[in-house]
């Protein structure tokens, strides 16, 4: 009878917990988000903090504002790289006509078109097929109203700046204070429970900021490769396709097929004056042959090394997480899907390692 008091109490305080969290999702994005600059950001501090000068060592409040500093220098000028070239991308395509992109694909549209009679599939109301595509471009791709989206979009990032010190306010006091979060924790926990929530706290700590930080490597690897191809080969906007590339990565599986079909719609709307079979259908080739080669280089070589041995998780196993993920909460889920299992592991591991399961998924922790 006790014990199922007990657990009943545990669940319905598991669920209260959801609902407050749930209730503040903003702020605790805010704090989540801190967080993670704050691991990523942490070695940075232990570097500034080793320095010495004679006597003289570096504060760490102070090396906590440099840490910081620099990651929000590299982000500040990632945002100024990336916005430009997107407000100026949506800008071409706002001035294309979707008659002249008719008149681009004629020939395959020609092509299109005599399959659909041949099949009597019926289309508009007796206007032509090339009349017909170019009014759902209007209505569907909206080419006039791309502009305004991307304003829209650069007004949201200015919205923003609230959220962005709110941010950066609480990272920069869990880069001063590492161990701030873990007192914090340790202070909720029941004094029975203190050792294994603080071995958790550590391995939590230890591995998330590994995949953190190896994540942004991906990311980087992903934009750079990328780049550089799209360049060798003369592909326009090559920095602007790159950069969106290594920003999908973090989107495990889906992130790339995105990324590609920006890629594609980028060539194609730049290239609008090109002959299709000639010359813009060998371009789409090439973009998308960049888009396999890099992925399969980055899944070959660079992915088993920054999530599989770093979470210490078998990559089918990561992948059925993810798509498990995904298919709950869709693309957010799988964006957390891999640090969050990581958590569910670790914890799992000190309170329920008697069932097999969990000793079986838990087994590689041990190393």
């Amino acid at each position: 009878m006790q014990n199922k008091l007990k657990y009943s109490l545990i669940a319905l305080s598991i669920l209260l917990t959801l609902m407050i969290a749930w209730y503040l999702k903003t702020i605790v994005l805010y704090v989540c988000i801190a967080i993670i600059i704050s691991l990523i950001g942490q070695p940075l501090v232990r570097l500034f903090s080793s320095i010495k000068i004679k006597k003289f060592s570096m504060p760490n409040g102070v090396s906590a504002l440099l840490a910081l500093a620099i990651i929000v220098v590299i982000l500040s000028l990632l945002v100024s790289m990336f916005i430009p070239l997107v407000v100026e991308e949506a800008r071409i395509i706002s001035r294309i006509n979707p008659n002249e992109v008719t008149a681009t694909f004629k020939e395959p549209l020609s092509k299109l078109n005599y399959d659909l009679q041949k099949f009597q599939i019926q289309y508009g109301d007796g206007q032509s097929f090339e009349k017909y595509v170019a009014s759902k471009l209007s209505t569907i791709i909206g080419f006039q109203e791309v502009s305004d989206y991307a304003q829209g979009m650069v007004n949201f990032t200015t919205g923003l700046i609230g959220g962005t010190f709110s941010v950066l306010f609480m990272a920069f006091f869990f880069m001063k204070d590492e161990h701030l979060m873990y007192d914090m924790v340790l202070l909720l926990t029941p004094p029975q429970h203190l050792e294994a929530i603080k071995d958790i706290l550590k391995q939590t700590k230890k591995l998330l900021t590994k995949y953190f930080i190896g994540i942004l490597l991906d990311m980087l690897f992903v934009a750079t490769l990328t780049t550089i191809a799209l360049s060798v080969l003369g592909v326009k906007n090559c920095l602007l396709i790159g950069v969106f590339a290594g920003i999908m990565n973090i989107i495990p599986y889906v992130g790339p097929l995105i990324a590609a079909s920006f890629g594609i719609l980028i060539g194609v709307t730049s290239n609008l004056e090109l002959d299709f079979y000639s010359q813009l259908l060998p371009l789409v080739y090439k973009i998308g042959l960049v888009f396999l080669v890099v992925q399969l280089i980055d899944s070959i070589v660079f992915q088993p090394l920054v999530i599989s041995n770093i979470v210490k998780a078998h990559p089918l196993e990561i992948f059925l997480v993810i798509l498990i993920a995904g298919t709950l909460i869709g693309i957010g889920g799988m964006i957390i899907a891999v640090p969050v299992y990581t958590i569910l592991r670790i914890v799992a591991k000190e309170f329920l390692y008697n069932f097999k399961i969990v000793q079986q998924l838990t087994k590689e922790l041990e190393n």
